[in-house]
């Protein structure tokens, strides 16, 4: 049984690999957690946009937003409005918007990349070919084959810097969204093979099976201090 789920679950991912993946709008919503305390402090958005063209290329519009609530802003303060235009054909980022507010903290970013040469804030820089965004990896990561106790390295551009994470399937398990139990499967960044959440901006993803569709049920993500989870409240299509 576990096999032929292992199988359904990838010959969907490679099924979702054609132009036009992205087309059609949703909107994720998610509860925000505390992991430490598993607390509630806000909530958070992602979001599939109308298509767009930048410099001649085609490009897919993504968002993610994330707000604590009053009582989250006692504990840990949250204003991130992320948008992220990643290239149709590669899924290779072009186009980067951040503002990120967390405690006292406030970083903004505008970054724009052709050519593997990109532009932060003014400041250029080069990018290293087939690069990532971090955060339009969490809706991207299911399109490609890293099978259980598998991993694959990408290439990541974010803000200005480029780095490599290595992400790894942690295999299949049951998780329990608002639409039922579902079985979907982890895919963690990992040092040594063995899962961690070091870096700022790295994201641990669980994909759940929802209406024949891979949907990032639940998403760890590492903040400056500390570690977030936020748990699927609903789809908007």
């Amino acid at each position: 049984m576990k096999y032929f789920i292992i199988v359904l679950l990838s010959s969907l991912s490679l099924a979702s690999n054609p132009e036009g993946r992205f087309d059609s709008k949703v909107k994720y919503e998610y509860n925000v957690f505390l992991e430490v305390l598993n607390l509630k402090l806000g909530e958070a958005s992602l979001s599939i946009n109308n298509p767009d063209t930048i410099n001649d290329v085609n490009v897919y519009h993504l968002s993610f937003n994330v707000r604590t609530t009053r009582l989250g802003d006692t504990i840990y303060k949250i204003r991130n409005k992320i948008d992220v235009w990643i290239d149709q054909k590669s899924l290779n980022v072009v186009k980067q918007d951040k503002n990120i507010r967390e405690l006292r903290k406030k970083k903004s970013s505008k970054t724009i990349i052709k050519d593997q040469k990109g532009v932060t804030n003014g400041q250029e820089f080069i990018v290293v070919p087939n690069a990532f965004d971090p955060y339009s990896l969490i809706l991207i990561l299911s399109e490609f084959d890293i099978k259980e106790n598998e991993s694959k390295q990408f290439n990541i551009v974010d803000a200005g810097k480029n780095r490599i994470i290595e992400v790894k399937n942690l295999g299949i398990k049951k998780i329990k969204t608002p639409y039922g139990k579902h079985d979907g499967y982890t895919l963690s960044p990992v040092k040594n093979g063995q899962p961690v959440l070091k870096n700022k901006g790295d994201m641990e993803v669980t994909y759940a099976l929802i209406d024949n569709t891979l949907v990032p049920a639940e998403i760890l993500i590492k903040l400056s201090s500390g570690v977030i989870k936020l748990k699927l409240k609903k789809i908007r299509e």
